[in-house]
């Protein structure tokens, strides 16, 4: 069911396109996946795309690499009875307390913390479930919009800080919404390596120039690998464009 690093089409009227480049590292911490359901799963329980940024200091790929794929695999064995907030929530909840039990039992340097936003399109809805600094923006006829809160402590000082991440507290809150899914949406997922380092003003200029998903996945990687090879940078970058050219077979049933 896996998709990493092959762009393209995966559902009749959805197409995907994803970058993620380490930068000035050998690994990038960042894992993003998504679900490649045979017809009937796509219908009953939709297409589910998740990105997590794992944090440094030495199992940070591990613990970002556990969030997606425990997402991927666990959403389609979920009850179909089960709304898609209920599915995302009871799973996040069960890999926070994975990584909640390893963080306590092992040395902090291994500590495994994550942020993870994830996108589930299903009939004609789009569904959200979000923690950390991560971000997922809307790009519908000619705007955009960033979706999620950035879940960071206020003080200037500590604005790189994340207030929730999965695998920091029992008590994990995570921002779940739904709205209506139209024709050519297109929802980007990013790490902070991409949004932060760009910036709002190229950020929202780079993201309307390109209408291919593919494209604008590696423009926005790479352009932020490139600002940061100026000043050493170490913030990897990863975008993944999910691009609803039509409403997906699946829509109206």
């Amino acid at each position: 069911m896996s998709i990493l690093g092959d762009g393209g089409g995966i559902a009749p009227g959805i197409a995907l396109g994803y970058c993620g480049l380490a930068c000035g590292k050998l690994l990038n911490e960042d894992f993003f996946d998504c679900g490649r359901p045979d017809p009937t799963e796509a219908i009953s329980s939709g297409l589910v795309f998740a990105l997590s940024d794992g944090m440094s200091g030495g199992a940070g790929r591990r613990a970002s690499e556990t969030c997606v794929r425990a997402i991927v695999s666990d959403f389609y064995a979920a009850p179909e009875s089960w709304e898609v907030a209920r599915k995302l929530e009871k799973i996040i909840a069960a890999v926070n307390n994975w990584l909640l039990s390893h963080n306590l039992r092992g040395a902090e340097s291994q500590s495994m913390l994550a942020t993870l936003s994830v996108l589930v399109l299903h009939h004609d809805t789009f569904h959200v479930a979000h923690v950390g600094d991560s971000r997922i923006y809307r790009l519908r006829q000619g705007h955009h919009e960033c979706m999620t809160t950035d879940h960071v402590w206020p003080r200037g000082d500590m604005r790189h800080v994340l207030r929730r991440a999965v695998g920091l507290d029992q008590h994990l809150v995570v921002d779940c919404f739904s709205g209506e899914l139209q024709a050519e949406d297109r929802f980007v997922l990013m790490s902070d390596g991409v949004w932060e380092v760009l910036g709002d003003a190229e950020l929202a200029t780079l993201m309307l120039e390109s209408r291919d998903p593919q494209a604008l996945a590696e423009t926005l990687a790479r352009s932020s690998a490139d600002k940061q090879r100026v000043y050493y940078g170490r913030n990897d970058a990863s975008a993944a464009v999910v691009a609803v050219e039509a409403l997906p077979f699946f829509a109206k049933a």
